[in-house]
């Protein structure tokens, strides 16, 4: 196989595999499948179903072709799966997945009516202010613009696209390829989570052997064609900050519950010691998504309650070490925070979530009657402020009172995945990049190996590294995990998947400036995914 050259592409001269990715790609963005929205990510999911259904294979045989419904999803929403058979019996198995929400396009400003339709985007956004470097990639004409250009239509058109080249080769597949798209990976990720009992039983029923998952998210920490062999895990500590209510006119007979949350946000927000690091990659510390009271209208009186929470990335800290690293700022900050107001005689305590929710469950007599009594009324929809609702609700409950600090989880949650080499799949997805990259060099493109990818992604679910007891510590001290959000553990232990990213070049996913690079990403990226799975089989082979 061989690639183009960079001087033989031309971002205006598409044709053949690219041109029909880029077409595909035009319709998919027009189909304004925001996450969560009344019925966008549904009609995509149908789109995709339909324009698959008139490949011949599945006419043949259309049980391989499905919406999937979302397991306990309350917006009913449907991934699509479609699996494309070798032409002789064979287990191996190769996964190609994106997603297919996107995130809105509040940030557009007045270019929001033209956000699903990239040309006319890509003319308007000239006429505003842009920084120099979007300037010049708008004058170049080598980027398109637009809502989900770059993250992630243009890799799920590139997926189908390949799937279709693969359909019609009839008796030379040897492989069988699966294609899964979701909804949901700009949430909780509830389209991957919700697939993976769909992954399971298919690797069980029909012993399928998945050599490799390949997500087609656009590259972003490089300029030039990159692939990732993991991707960074999540977790998202929270911060229960009880005070002592006061009038403001007796202010030092009570605790502002907002002071100490103001000395946690001050230790944990873009802290140093909250970064970790694998190699050369260093990643990115805590931030503060989330800072409120929990009061619903104005009074003067010292907030008693205050939550926050963060966006905390993680590749070799389990929760437990993440829960005690929390416990330790939490009674830090209380102490501060007493310091502050001259009031060291007072005791802090922290508590976890689990400890709360003992002491609560003893005072209702139970933790039925705990989850019984308090989640009816809880009434917020976001499962983040579910949580929160609820945990207040037991604090109350078991009769708890500040100055404490309750440390605990809310969703979503994001296991990393890590190629270590030690697995026969391993090796060979490691095996395919050095091929792709030695042939993409020779034809003077560069080339990148990261081992982590740092934004998060539907890979996390692919499997499951670690042991089963290194999650208790999160699902003890998530207040309501199982009641609405938890992980398919049983099922991500059974099918470990090497995954990687491999996916077009794209710059400000989630911006009004998102934009896609056009020569590498419609003109040479569909040769190097086929390179790349094709060498995956063959070393998985030998």
């Amino acid at each position: 196989m061989s690639f183009i050259s960079p001087s033989a592409v031309s971002s205006s001269a598409l044709d053949g595999m690219g041109k029909r990715v880029y077409d595909l790609m035009l319709k998919l963005v027009a189909i304004p499948s925001i996450t969560g929205s009344d019925g966008g990510e549904n009609a995509c999911a149908r789109f995709i179903r339909d324009r698959l259904s008139r490949f011949d294979y599945f006419k043949k045989n259309p049980d391989d072709l499905r919406l999937i419904p979302l397991e306990n999803d309350p917006r009913g929403r449907y991934s699509v799966g479609a699996l494309l058979r070798a032409a002789r019996p064979s287990k191996k198995t190769i996964i190609l997945t994106g997603h297919f929400d996107v995130v809105d396009t509040d940030v557009c400003g007045a270019l929001r009516p033209w956000a699903f339709e990239p040309e006319e985007y890509t003319k308007r956004i000239g006429e505003i202010d842009l920084p120099e470097d979007v300037r010049k990639d708008l004058d170049s004409g080598d980027y398109l613009f637009g809502r989900g250009v770059s993250d992630m239509k243009t890799g799920v058109a590139l997926d189908i696209c390949l799937l279709e080249d693969y359909a019609a080769r009839g008796e030379e597949l040897e492989f069988n390829v699966l294609l899964l798209l979701v909804p949901d990976e700009e949430g909780d990720s509830v389209g991957m989570r919700g697939s993976v009992p769909f992954l399971a039983r298919l690797r069980e029923e029909e012993g399928l052997d998945f050599l490799a998952c390949v997500n087609t998210e656009p590259v972003f920490e490089s300029s030039m064609p990159a692939v990732y062999y993991g991707t960074i895990g999540k977790i998202m500590p929270m911060y229960l900050c009880v005070g002592r209510e006061s009038h403001a006119g007796e202010y030092y007979d009570g605790l502002n519950s907002t002071l100490v949350a103001s000395y946690l946000n001050i230790a944990l927000d873009g802290g140093k010691d909250t970064i970790e690091t694998l190699g050369s990659q260093t990643f990115q510390p805590q931030c503060c998504l989330r800072m409120r009271d929990l009061r619903n209208r104005y009074a003067v009186t010292l907030p008693e309650r205050t939550v926050l929470y963060y966006n905390c990335l993680t590749i070799e800290k389990t929760p437990a070490a993440v829960l005690a690293e929390m416990s330790d700022k939490a009674m830090s900050a209380m102490r501060s925070a007493l310091s502050h107001v001259d009031r060291t005689n007072w005791t802090p305590r922290v508590l976890t979530v689990e400890q709360v929710l003992g002491n609560a469950a003893e005072a209702l007599g139970g933790k039925e009657k705990l989850f019984s009594e308090l989640l009816p009324q809880v009434a917020a929809d976001d499962e983040r402020e579910r949580n929160i609702e609820f945990l207040s609700l037991a604090l109350d409950a078991a009769g708890e009172k500040g100055p404490l600090v309750v440390v605990g989880f809310v969703p979503p949650f994001y296991p990393p995945r890590r190629n270590q080499g030690k697995r026969e799949h391993e090796r060979a997805v490691r095996y395919a990049a050095s091929v792709v990259g030695e042939n993409l060099r020779h034809r003077g493109f560069g080339f990148k190996e990261i081992e982590i990818f740092q934004g998060i992604t539907d890979l996390s679910f692919t499997g499951f590294q670690g042991k089963a007891e290194e999650l208790a510590p999160l699902a003890a001290n998530t207040p309501l995990w199982g009641y609405g959000y938890d992980l398919p553990l049983s099922e991500l232990q059974k099918i470990d998947i090497p995954c990687v990213v491999l996916g077009p070049i794209g710059k400000d996913s989630h911006k009004i400036t998102e934009r896609v690079e056009l020569d590498y990403s419609f003109n040479v990226l569909p040769l190097v995914l086929r390179q790349f799975i094709e060498s995956i089989f063959r070393a998985s082979s030998r």
